[in-house]
């Protein structure tokens, strides 16, 4: 089986993530690959560099913010043919990368993600002129109900792109947060769904989805790498944020084989 066979969504995948938003596949990604992020990631943290981002602690890593930048490894998994086959699938045309934040929810003390999605930011930060980019979110850990797992409200993509202000203070990462009574009204009437899954496993997500996530109270830790990959036809405009928070480099992405 060749990478393109056994990276490539079914039909009932592709339709599944127009109606819900997105799709979950399990164990997608090899976990000896994801073993190799693991370690590359533990050397990152430990960098003082502005693109590690800690918690209000001062001292705990929340997120390490387009590592692919200073890291070979993590420029090459943002190429790997598990990630781009299925988003160049699902938005059938070459992407470019547009950011790579690899969020950490530290055992005790990883904080929260407020409910939002994330179209807003691109659009009214960043201007992005339409909601054509998905976002790949892998898991480097085991995740599961006690440490934080993402909470998503399927078919939550439809909504307008909910503007809001910029929230600074909840966390030590601004973000533009969604009315919590959208919230309760979209997950009366849609439910939310929280996926579960070994190191490797990935959902595969629409920018306009409605999202969030607990703190980890547990002592387990839950990391996901988020690479939001962009249509080369959608790109963005002048950003308001800078060039270590939101990539500028339109160049098309290729798969790159062995991926790692």
């Amino acid at each position: 089986m060749t990478d393109n066979d056994r990276y490539r969504l079914t039909k009932e995948q592709c339709a599944c993530y127009l109606q819900d938003g997105f799709i979950f596949l399990p164990d997608f990604i090899p976990i000896e690959e994801i073993t190799q992020a693991q370690g590359e990631l533990t050397g990152l943290c430990k960098l003082i560099r502005q693109e590690v981002i800690m918690e209000n602690d001062g001292t705990t890593v929340r997120s390490v913010m387009n590592p692919h930048v200073f890291s070979d490894l993590f420029a090459r998994f943002v190429r790997h043919p598990g990630l781009l086959g299925p988003v160049m699938q699902l938005l059938e045309r070459e992407v470019y990368l547009f950011q790579i934040i690899l969020n950490l929810k530290r055992p005790f003390g990883g904080d929260i993600w407020q409910w939002h999605q994330d179209y807003p930011t691109y659009l009214h930060d960043d201007e992005m002129p339409e909601p054509r980019a998905v976002n790949a979110l892998v898991f480097f850990d085991d995740v599961v109900e006690f440490n934080g797992p993402l909470m998503i409200i399927p078919g939550s993509h439809k909504e307008p792109a909910h503007e809001a202000p910029v929230d600074d203070t909840t966390t030590s990462y601004p973000l533009r947060a969604i009315d919590l009574p959208v919230v309760e009204r979209l997950a009366k009437e849609r439910g939310i769904v929280a996926p579960k899954g070994r190191p490797g496993s990935v959902i595969f997500a629409h920018t306009n989805f409605v999202h969030g996530s607990g703190p980890n109270l547990s002592p387990w830790p839950r990391t996901l790498a988020s690479v939001t990959f962009n249509a080369i036809d959608n790109k963005h405009g002048h950003s308001r944020r800078p060039d270590w928070v939101v990539c500028n480099d339109f160049t098309p992405l290729e798969p790159i084989v062995p991926p790692l």
